[in-house]
């Protein structure tokens, strides 16, 4: 997926998707040329069929009607002017075939030779339809197989010719690249070449500096306007909270006025997480650390959001180990507690519905350090798990937040001693808080 999001993942797939629409609107004309030579085979042998039955009927002196073959089913009747039609024969379950489409059935009229008065003999024949569908069945499998060997090739081949003409483009992305980790301030070299190289690289580190200076700006505004919105916010939750407390509310208001402080409390962590980023980017986040219990912090925690995972139906379950007669971490309380916060919130939002969401308390073996993690299942595999600690990147797009949370988490443990750690095994996806005990 990843190679998918490049310049030359999108040439390829351009160039697959028209080729494909291409091949399959030809496939899908050959195959209606086919099944139309297909039905009308189809039909034809069961007229000859139906014409040589009812060659074979005799009506005078006396009625001899031919028996139909096997899996056919036929109807016969002699019709006579001014007379109801006089039925000969009809297969048990005839009628049933003509409200059905697994059946083809035709009709053939032929008059009785010296009648008089002139009468006719009509014939009705059916046999089941699924020997034609399994020959479009056949024809369907084949026309996709070469319409999947197709694309395979195609692709195969815009990768190939994509790659070369791209190379260029791939050497300045390895520059760019080896310059992500060092600090703030640097810039692409630019070789002393005269060429179009020269001009791209510095036209990268032009665009560069207005992106710091952008990003600074930025982080400037999201800090004050944060700040700024924090005030507000908890007095409009504080107000709510009266008015909902209040014994004389009509009870039509209260869930509406419940969904409101919800959206509110929402809100507020939203600037709350805005805070923090600004705070982390700019490096100026302070830790107050203090002896802290983490099973406790963790067991509050998780009774602050067990009615929420009651509410969705998942189940939360608690495991410390016994053996550890302490668990108190140097830490700061706030901060773990929007680590923890987040990782049990991510969990309800991503876990597999009527699954279990599982909380783990113990010791690493070869560290020593204190853990909290998070386990949960999730419906598909993540691929690169550093993604999910980047800002903004959200695993799925239609769910609630802003991508932030484990970012924040992250960056939190980091300022703690040690990041997170990301597993998946099997689809169950856990998040490990580690932090090392009090010496």
């Amino acid at each position: 997926m990843k190679a998918l999001r490049g310049l030359r993942g999108k040439l390829a797939l351009v160039f697959t998707v028209v080729f494909g629409v291409v091949a399959a609107l030809a496939a899908l004309a050959q195959y209606r040329q086919v099944g139309q030579v297909l039905d009308q085979g189809d039909e034809l042998r069961l007229r000859t069929r139906a014409a040589a039955l009812l060659a074979r009927v005799e009506v005078e002196p006396q009625f001899v009607v031919p028996l139909p073959g096997l899996g056919e089913k036929m109807r016969v009747v002699v019709e006579t002017p001014g007379q109801p039609p006089q039925e000969l024969f009809h297969s048990p379950g005839f009628f049933a075939t003509t409200t059905t489409n697994r059946w083809r059935t035709v009709e053939l009229t032929e008059p009785v030779p010296g009648s008089s008065p002139p009468r006719q003999v009509r014939l009705w024949l059916a046999h089941p339809a699924a020997p034609l569908q399994a020959d479009l069945s056949r024809v369907r499998r084949s026309l996709a197989l070469a319409l999947v060997e197709s694309l395979a090739l195609a692709a195969g081949l815009a990768w190939v010719v994509g790659g070369w003409a791209l190379r260029p483009l791939r050497r300045i992305s390895a520059q760019a690249r080896r310059i992500q980790s060092r600090p703030d301030g640097e810039r692409l070299p630019e070789p002393d070449t005269g060429d179009e190289v020269q001009e791209l690289a510095r036209t990268l580190n032009q665009m560069l500096d207005r992106l710091r200076e952008g990003a600074q700006l930025q982080d400037n505004f999201l800090a004050a306007a944060a700040h700024e919105l924090r005030t507000p916010l908890a007095v409009m939750q504080a107000g709510l909270e009266v008015t909902g407390r209040a014994p004389d509310l009509p009870a039509h208001l209260q869930p509406m006025l419940a969904v409101q402080l919800d959206e509110l409390r929402r809100l507020s962590r939203l600037v709350d997480d805005f805070l923090l980023v600004s705070r982390l980017q700019a490096n100026s986040l302070p830790l107050t650390l203090h002896p802290v219990p983490l099973d406790e912090l963790v067991l509050s925690t998780a009774d602050r959001l067990l009615p929420r995972f009651r509410a969705a139906g998942r189940p939360l379950h608690l495991t410390i180990a016994e053996d550890l007669p302490d668990y108190t971490v140097q830490a700061d309380t706030d901060k773990l507690i929007t680590v923890l916060g987040n990782l049990l919130e991510n969990a309800l939002r991503h876990a597999v519905p009527n699954t279990e969401v599982r909380i783990t308390l113990d010791r690493e073996p070869d560290t020593g350090w204190l853990f909290a993690e998070v386990g949960n299942h999730i419906s598909q595999p993540l691929g690169d798990l550093s993604r999910l600690t980047a800002a903004y990147y959200q695993a799925n797009v239609l769910s609630e937040g802003a991508g932030l949370g484990l970012w924040l988490s992250n960056r939190i443990a980091e300022l703690h001693g040690a990041p997170l750690l990301l597993q998946e095994h099997h689809q169950y996806f856990t998040a490990r808080l580690r932090l090392p005990p009090i010496a």
